[in-house]
């Protein structure tokens, strides 16, 4: 979770991610941009949108307001966003649930994730954690492993929805070593962190803004990362294939989309101020202290990338149905 102090430790960097910017033509004058976010607050799609957005409004010229939309999966802030005028003036960041919670079943009539939307720009990469409660028996990834091995569909684990990341993360764990587990949808990230904190849970698959601090603080205990590195700020968790799971590799990027409809001009002038940022050191900066990494990919690069994702999330949620 980002605190306000981190916040606002960041707030005097801005000018130099900002330099000459203040160049590029502005939208509607005086019309703010709402950037949507499909996930709680705290966790690490929020923290970016919360990073980019400060320096946004300086490139754009107006007010960016960001507003948690949590829920189903992360399908109801991709749904809020599919229904806005398509002005250019709100606009949704989200991760790979924008795709994969469509094959929820509850998502599956709201909205078409590359139809419906227009790519932006990608700006950043996170893995996930997985974490237990710091009083939990399973002191390794193994340990837990073998449990849910001996308790077939017992171990219950907490997501923030059905085809969000952290579900998807436990299905395709469990899926490359043949376990099951039961799972407990939250709506949204903050709440399933909450419960395995409390032990309501046993585990929880998490990105790093929603965990560190915790870890940190002593209250979850990690016992695996899903990145193909370990991580600077947890160098001694392992990963899930030094664990003995090959393959076991999972991120989610954080992008900003658009409707459909909205106007090309606006869209390239978001995704090159988003670019800007994404170049910045302040950015980098802030993806190694949230252990993401830049992740850039611009509008007409990202928008052909998309039919290419959906694909990718309808094979992976298939594996859902058959958990």
């Amino acid at each position: 979770m980002v605190s306000r102090r981190d916040l606002l430790r960041a707030l005097p960097v801005l000018p130099s991610i900002l330099g000459s910017s203040m160049g590029f033509a502005q939208p509607i004058a005086g019309k703010s941009i709402t950037l949507i976010v499909s996930a709680s607050a705290g966790t690490t799609v929020d923290a970016a949108a919360r990073f980019v957005a400060e320096p946004l409004s300086k490139i754009m010229g107006v007010p960016v307001v960001v507003e948690n939309r949590p829920g189903a999966g992360g399908a109801l802030g991709s749904s809020v966003v599919a229904r806005a005028v398509p002005d250019g003036h709100t606009l949704l960041m989200s991760g790979v649930t924008h795709f994969s919670a469509r094959y929820s079943g509850e998502a599956a009539a709201i909205y078409d994730p590359v139809k419906d939307f227009k790519g932006v720009a990608r700006v950043c990469s996170a893995a996930l954690a997985v974490v237990v409660p710091v009083n939990s028996p399973y002191k390794t990834l193994a340990d837990l492993l073998a449990a849910m091995k001996a308790k077939p569909g017992e171990i219950d684990y907490g997501s923030g929805g059905v085809g969000s990341t952290s579900h998807l993360c436990t299905v395709i764990m469990n899926d490359l070593t043949k376990t099951r587990a039961k799972h407990i949808p939250y709506k949204g990230n903050t709440q399933a962190v909450t419960d395995t904190v409390g032990g309501i849970v046993a585990f929880t698959c998490q990105g790093s803004g929603g965990v560190m601090p915790l870890i940190k603080a002593g209250r979850l205990r990690a016992l695996a990362v899903t990145s193909r590195d370990r991580w600077p700020a947890l160098p001694d968790v392992p990963t899930g294939i030094e664990c003995g799971i090959p393959g076991f590799e999972v991120a989610s990027w954080m992008a900003t989309f658009a409707p459909a409809q909205a106007p090309e001009a606006i869209i390239t002038q978001v995704s090159d101020g988003l670019a800007k940022i994404a170049r910045s050191p302040e950015f980098k900066t802030f993806c190694d202290q949230q252990s993401m990494f830049v992740d850039l990919m611009e509008h007409r690069e990202f928008q052909a990338s998309m039919p290419e994702e959906d694909k990718h999330w309808r094979r992976v949620a298939d594996l859902v149905k058959r958990s």
